[in-house]
């Protein structure tokens, strides 16, 4: 199958508002739904019986924006790691923090601070880190990689940007055609590339620059 030897790198938002749920029609078993321990705590009288906002709510299963990204990008880790074996596989995560979870077979670098706003240091770490958190296939990773997916949380703001660029320099050491995917819901207001203070044209254009040279 041709492109397995690329990289494929899912950068994902796991700020506060990727909790945000929708209700869809039907009951329906969520892998690695925690939440449904906390709702079976609250919903239920001392009788055994069932509490319901409305009659409706009987047949809803609320999922949030969290659980949605981490069903799709289990699934095509699991069809990665069945189809294209030889591709190296990665997470990063971004809140208030950046964590190059990597293959998931090392333990994950996070990032804090001043570095979110180093573009210089954000690339390099990036690169370096590809020798050392995504040094193996997919095809030795991809089941504890799915299980480092499914026990994401999400809280905190949004570091949109340095996890970008790092997500970038990681794909950048594989093969022509490695791909960065990126996963969010919500606007940039951390680090690098941070869009909520940008109140002038000239904070606008700096915002520009910084994702142009990304680019």
């Amino acid at each position: 199958m041709g492109g397995q030897d690329i990289s494929v790198i899912f950068c994902l938002d796991v700020s506060g508002s990727m909790c945000v749920s929708e209700p869809i029609q039907g009951k329906h078993a969520i892998k690695g739904d925690r939440r449904q321990k906390d709702i079976n705590a609250f919903s239920r009288f001392g009788d055994g019986s069932d509490q319901f906002f409305s009659h409706a709510e009987k047949n809803v299963t609320y999922v949030s924006r969290l659980q949605c990204v981490q069903a799709a990008v289990q699934n095509q880790i699991d069809q990665m790691a069945n189809g294209a074996k030889e591709r190296k596989v990665g997470v990063v995560t971004f809140n208030n923090e950046v964590t190059v979870i990597g293959d998931g077979t090392q333990n994950p670098q996070v990032i804090t601070g001043d570095k979110l706003d180093n573009f210089d240091w954000l690339a390099q770490n990036g690169a370096q880190q590809a020798n050392t958190l995504l040094g193996k296939t997919v095809k030795d990773t991809g089941k504890l990689l799915q299980e480092k997916v499914m026990g994401i949380e999400e809280t905190g703001p949004t570091a949109i940007g340095p996890a970008v660029l790092t997500s970038v320099a990681l794909a950048a050491e594989g093969k022509p055609g490695s791909t960065v995917v990126i996963c969010t819901d919500g606007l940039a207001n951390v680090g690098l590339g941070a869009l909520d203070e940008a109140k002038t044209d000239e904070d606008i254009a700096k915002v520009k620059e910084f994702y142009e040279r990304v680019g």
